[in-house]
């Protein structure tokens, strides 16, 4: 019996990956409703900054060793910006997450 593997597109998360996101850091609209941001250089194994909206789980423990509580809100002035940010998160562990929540939403920001 053959096995087929099937796989998600993210050709958003790979054209931030290949040309990087110019120190922007621009959403990506996931097919469940839920979204995140990052930020990277081009063609890097890992994103800068990853921000986790809320609602959106980091998916193990792995993740939480690259959490900054204290950034959000630092950046925020003194209102603690819900969501998660994670520093230096593997290209890989973004795109499985992606995939985990059905894949990127067809209807996207404009690139930056």
């Amino acid at each position: 019996m053959e096995h087929t593997i099937m796989t998600i597109a993210t050709p958003r998360l790979d054209h931030f990956t290949a040309n990087g996101t110019g120190g922007r850091n621009p959403r990506v609209l996931l097919a469940d409703g839920n979204w995140l941001r990052v930020q990277g250089e081009p063609g890097a194994a890992e994103f800068q900054e990853v921000y986790l909206a809320e609602g959106l789980d980091a998916p193990d423990e792995q993740w939480e060793e690259l959490e900054d509580h204290i950034e959000l809100w630092l950046i925020s002035g003194e209102e603690l910006i819900e969501g998660r940010l994670f520093y230096d998160v593997p290209v890989a562990a973004v795109r499985a997450l992606i995939e985990e929540h059905g894949g990127e939403r067809a209807e996207q920001d404009p690139l930056p």
